[in-house]
C-alpha cells in the first residue's frame, strides 16, 4: 500500500469489520456534534447542549479505544495538539475560568477525536469520509428545511435559510463543503455511488446559492476553479500549487486594497453588500484594541466574548452596529483573543507544517490527486477564516476535519521522509 491508501496495520476480516463499525459510530457522532442538528430540532438551546455534551462521552470511548492513533496523530501534528493543550490551560489565566473550562473541554474531546481520525483512516478513505458526511447534512439540511420553520430563516436573517445550523453562514460553509467533496467523490466510484455523490454534490450547489452566504459563495467558486485547472495541469501540480498561493495572495490584497479606496461602495452594491463586510470591518477595529491589551496570552478560551464581560456593552454603541456581536468572524483575531500571540505562533507553524507535507508529497507520490484535494480543502479553511471563524471552534465538524486531514498529510509527510531514509541506508551500506 501507498502512504495515501495506508491505514490501518494488516488485521483479519473480524477486525476489520469492527473497524468499519466505529468509522459509521464516528459518522453519526460527528453529524450530531458538529453541526447545530439538536438546536434546530428541539429548538431549545439549553436541552440541545446538554444532550450534545452527552454525545462526547462515546467519542471519548472511541478516542481513548484507539489512544494509539490519538498519540501518534498528536505527535504528527504537534503544532495543533499544543494549541489546545494551552487553550485549556487558560483558564489559569481566564477573566471568567468556569466558561472557558466549560469550552475548553468539548474543545479538547472534539480536536482529540480529529487527531485520531487523520492517524487511523488513509487519506483517500478520511477523504470519502468528509465526502459521506457532508453528503448526509445535505440530505438532512433539505429535509429540517422542509419540516422545521426555525430551518428557514432565523431572526436577523429571517428570510434565509439556514438549515440544521444557527446562522445562514454555517449552513453555507457546509454546503461549499459538500459541493467540493462530493465532486471529489464522485470520480473515486462509479455506478449508484457516482451517481449519489453527484446528485450530493448538485444539492450542496442549490443550498450554497439558497444560503447567500456570499463569503462561501466566492470561496467555492476560486476553489473549484482550481480544482478544474489542476486537472489541466497533470503532472504539473507543483506548479499549479505555487500558481494558487501566489493568485489567493493577490486576491486577497485586491480585496484590502478595494476596501481601502474610493471604488469599495458602488463595487459592494452590485452584490448587495456594504463595504463593511456586513459589519465585521468595525467589529476587526475594536477587537484589535482589545487583542492589544492581552497580547501575549489573551483573555482565555471563549472568555471575551462572555455574556456579562464589561467591555462587551460598549461593542455596539461604538461602532453602531446595530446589534451585539458574540465573535469576531476572523479566524486570526479569535485566536489571538483566545491565546494571544503564543497561540497564533503555533497556528502559523502547523500551517507551515501542513503545506511543507502538502508539497512533499506532491513531490514524491505519483497519485497526486488526493494531494492536491487536501491542499484545496487547506486553502478553503484558510479562505473561510478571513471572515469567519472555525479555528479552535469547539463542536465544529470545520475544524474537527480541518485537524484530522492536516494530521493525515503530515503523517504521509513523515512516512515518505522515513522511507527515503530507509532506502538511503540500504543503498550505501558498505
Amino acid at each position: 500500500m501507498t502512504p495515501v491508501t495506508h491505514s490501518f496495520p494488516h488485521q483479519n476480516q473480524a477486525g476489520s469489520l469492527f473497524n468499519r463499525l466505529v468509522l459509521a459510530m464516528c459518522l453519526c457522532l460527528l453529524i450530531v456534534v458538529g453541526t447545530h442538528l439538536l438546536a434546530i430540532v428541539f429548538w431549545q438551546k439549553g436541552i440541545a447542549n446538554k444532550i450534545g455534551i452527552m454525545f462526547l462521552i462515546p467519542i471519548i470511548g472511541i478516542v481513548l479505544l484507539y489512544f494509539r492513533h490519538l498519540i501518534r496523530g498528536a505527535i504528527s501534528s504537534p503544532e495543533i495538539a499544543i494549541l489546545v493543550i494551552i487553550a485549556a490551560f487558560s483558564i489559569a489565566w481566564s477573566d471568567f475560568p468556569s466558561h472557558s473550562l466549560q469550552r475548553a473541554v468539548p474543545l479538547v474531546v472534539t480536536t482529540g477525536f480529529g487527531l485520531m481520525l487523520g492517524s487511523m483512516a488513509s487519506l483517500r478513505g478520511l477523504l470519502i469520509f468528509m465526502a459521506t458526511f457532508f453528503c448526509i447534512i445535505m440530505v438532512l439540511t433539505l429535509c429540517a428545511i422542509i419540516a422545521l420553520p426555525q430551518a428557514r430563516g432565523i431572526p436577523p436573517w429571517g428570510d434565509t435559510w439556514n438549515g440544521i445550523f444557527l446562522h445562514k453562514n454555517g449552513l453555507g460553509t457546509a454546503a461549499m463543503s459538500a459541493l467540493l467533496t462530493c465532486s471529489y467523490a464522485s470520480r473515486q466510484f462509479s455506478g449508484r455511488l457516482k451517481t449519489v455523490f453527484v446528485a450530493a454534490a448538485v444539492l450542496g450547489l442549490f443550498l450554497l446559492i439558497a444560503s447567500e452566504s456570499r463569503t462561501s459563495q466566492i470561496v467555492a467558486l476560486i476553489s473549484m476553479t482550481a480544482l478544474y485547472f489542476s486537472r489541466l495541469m497533470r503532472n504539473m501540480e507543483i506548479i499549479w500549487a505555487i500558481g494558487y498561493l501566489l493568485f489567493s495572495v493577490f486576491i486577497v490584497g485586491l480585496v484590502a486594497f478595494l476596501l481601502a479606496s474610493t471604488l469599495a461602495e458602488p463595487l459592494f452594491s452590485l452584490i448587495g453588500r456594504k463595504p463593511t463586510l456586513s459589519e465585521r470591518i468595525p467589529i476587526w477595529e475594536l477587537v484589535w484594541h482589545h487583542v492589544m491589551d492581552r497580547f501575549w496570552i489573551g483573555f482565555g478560551y471563549a472568555a471575551h466574548w462572555y455574556e456579562n464581560a464589561p467591555h462587551l456593552s460598549v461593542y455596539s454603541s461604538k461602532a453602531n452596529l446595530g446589534f451585539l456581536p458574540h465573535y469576531s468572524h476572523n479566524g486570526m483575531l479569535e485566536t489571538f483573543l483566545n491565546v494571544g500571540f503564543v497561540g497564533i505562533s503555533l497556528l502559523f507553524l502547523g500551517l507551515f507544517r501542513f503545506f511543507f507535507s502538502v508539497f512533499y508529497g506532491l513531490r514524491y507520490i505519483p497519485d497526486r490527486e488526493p494531494i492536491v484535494f487536501v491542499f484545496i480543502m487547506g486553502m478553503v479553511f484558510i479562505f473561510s477564516n478571513i471572515t469567519e471563524s472555525s479555528v479552535m471552534e469547539r463542536m465544529s465538524a470545520t475544524w474537527i476535519f480541518f485537524v484530522a486531514f492536516t494530521t493525515k498529510i503530515n503523517l504521509v509527510a513523515k512516512t515518505l521522509r522515513v522511507a527515503a531514509r530507509a532506502n538511503y541506508a540500504a543503498t550505501h551500506q558498505v
